[in-house]
């Protein structure tokens, strides 16, 4: 019996049916070369000198009326239906350099469902649309622009930042005058931008406290379901360094649903364990109390038998003979008349249904198995570490749960996943913590490093001996 196996279906199967969401996670420190196989370069991007240079650098190339993007790689999924939209938060730092008396003409981080540049998209329009898709609803695409230069009667100043919606004619703008902040003054500024599904907040430098920019809005209104996430920026006769030092970004991706995968593997899990039990009781039995009676040789057996969450219940020889009218033959299950055969249709429907749980745990569930719930796991133990696991519910739910025991199956979930075998909880604990027999077990506040080779599961044999007529106690199936 692999109880390892089913102990990680369990986990699994809690995780899909609390949420249907899937963190995407990255971190740039700085940039190198190896990093371009993670990301998407427009022509006029590089990375150099520890950064992604977004337009051309200075060496040797022309730099003026340049467009550039720099985005990930992999797309990420923003909404699931009209209305029900992902969550972000994202860190990165700015380095802009003017290299002409007056700089421009700017940089932005941006959402879009194109990777390609625009073409045309030079100059004033800081590689997020051109004079033909801007303000059109073929542009797709979200931007929180840095803009260096007052190209427009519409901005502010050439220092400010704006929310751009498929137009570079921002929706809100907000100058970085009064902060004292200048964008182009060849520092680094840290950026964090924040979207909860229906604010959009940005804070600009070292205050974390007072947002520069917070706005509502519904991105699943102006974006599709799949976009990219990045930077972008330009040049015009008025030149400029655009530089992203360092970038990190944290998001938890919609997923299409997947509940009948949910009910199967849990019935698989269920059925699973309680087989594993038995055997494993069956086995114990058969070693120990093999030619003594039980009563005799166990004295204690009962006891160790109640300490199971599946203990069965007891019942007294003369319950029994009254239930069944003293063992009467038509009582049987299945022959008497109060009770009606399973049909053999049923029955193979049943063991149809296992058998299809139990394949798809030894080999259809694999391949999205690792990244699947290493990404899970990331972002709720970020919640746990915050105080917010709740966060980590279901939000079809509607909150319409008790908060213990939501808190408490989302703790376990986090001790069922701890990098080291050894550290997880056995089953027993496992199915005491389910039924609110037990606590759920203490998990630290940050996710423990993975580390190779790890422990592995135990398996405590008994030595089988009576010493002063007392049997030693049960073999411990600790399946993790």
């Amino acid at each position: 019996m692999r109880f390892p196996l089913a102990a990680t279906a369990v986990i699994l199967a809690v995780f899909l049916a609390l949420d249907q969401a899937q963190s995407l996670y990255f971190q740039f420190p700085n940039f190198t070369i190896t990093d371009q196989s993670q990301l998407s370069l427009s022509d006029n991007s590089s990375i150099a000198l520890g950064a992604i240079q977004v337009t051309t650098d200075a060496r040797g190339a022309s730099i003026g009326n340049r467009a550039g993007r720099v985005l990930y790689g992999r797309p990420f999924r923003l909404w699931r239906r009209k209305g029900k939209n992902a969550n972000f938060n994202t860190t990165f730092v700015l380095n802009v350099s003017n290299m002409t008396a007056s700089s421009g003409e700017g940089l932005a981080f941006i959402l879009t469902a194109d990777r390609a540049v625009p073409a045309g998209s030079d100059g004033q329009w800081l590689g997020i649309v051109n004079s033909r898709l801007n303000g059109t609803t073929e542009a797709q695409t979200v931007a929180v622009e840095f803009d260096t230069r007052k190209s427009f009667p519409e901005d502010l100043d050439g220092n400010h930042i704006g929310l751009d919606v498929n137009s570079v004619y921002s929706k809100r703008s907000v100058s970085l005058n009064d902060s004292g902040i200048y964008i182009s003054a060849a520092k680094a500024i840290k950026v964090v931008v924040q979207y909860d599904g229906k604010n959009l907040t940005v804070f600009v430098g070292d205050d974390m406290k007072n947002p520069v920019l917070s706005e509502p809005l519904d991105l699943s209104a102006y974006l599709p379901e799949m976009v990219y996430i990045g930077f972008s920026g330009s040049t015009s006769d008025h030149t400029q360094l655009n530089c992203v030092k360092s970038w990190e970004f944290t998001g938890s991706e919609i997923k299409k649903s997947k509940l009948l995968l949910v009910w199967i593997l849990v019935a698989g899990s269920v059925l699973l364990l309680l087989v594993g039990v038995g055997v494993a009781f069956f086995f114990y039995r058969k070693r120990v109390c093999e030619g003594n009676r039980l009563d005799n040789a166990c004295p204690n057996i009962e006891e160790e038998i109640l300490g199971f969450s599946t203990a069965p219940k007891k019942y007294k020889f003369k319950e029994l003979s009254r239930a069944t009218g003293k063992f009467n033959p038509k009582n049987k299950l299945g022959k008497g008349t109060q009770e009606e055969t399973l049909s053999w249709g049923k029955r193979l429907g049943v063991i149809t249904g296992v058998a299809q749980a139990v394949e798809y745990l030894h080999n259809g569930w694999k391949a999205e198995h690792d990244d699947y719930i290493s990404n899970i796991v990331h972002g709720l133990w970020e919640l746990y570490r915050r105080g917010t696991i709740l966060e980590g519910a279901d939000p079809r739910l509607d909150g319409i749960f008790k908060k213990e025991e939501m808190e408490r199956v989302l703790i376990l979930g986090l001790a069922c996943c701890h990098p080291s075998p050894k550290s997880r909880p056995s089953m027993k604990t496992v199915l005491q913590v389910l039924t609110g027999e037990a606590p759920p077990p203490e998990v630290p506040a940050e996710r423990p490093a993975f580390m190779w080779p790890p422990m592995p599961p135990s398996f405590k044999e008994c030595d089988n001996s009576l010493v002063g007529g007392q049997l030693t106690p049960f073999s411990v199936l600790s399946g993790r």
